[in-house]
């Protein structure tokens, strides 16, 4: 039964983390491309203007609720 829990709890910390990512990617665009070019400079700093950045930002956020969404569908399928 422990290991039963443990794994039904890796993945619901996976996709609690999928869908967190998500939504602050989709709710907050400049502050997730901030945080990304100030942690890892991965990606160009965000000003107010950019609009195209942040309608980056918010397809990457919808693809990973929707990867999320996706799993979960497959786990419930088996």
């Amino acid at each position: 039964m422990n290991r039963l829990l443990g794994i039904a709890f890796l993945y619901l910390a996976m996709m609690l983390g999928w869908i967190g990512v998500g939504l602050f990617m989709l709710f907050a665009p400049a502050r997730f491309g901030n945080l990304v070019h100030d942690s890892l400079m991965l990606f160009p700093e965000v000003r107010r203007g950019d609009w195209g950045k942040k309608l980056i930002v918010r397809v990457v956020g919808i693809g990973l609720i929707a990867f999320a969404i996706r799993f979960v569908l497959l786990l419930l399928r088996h």
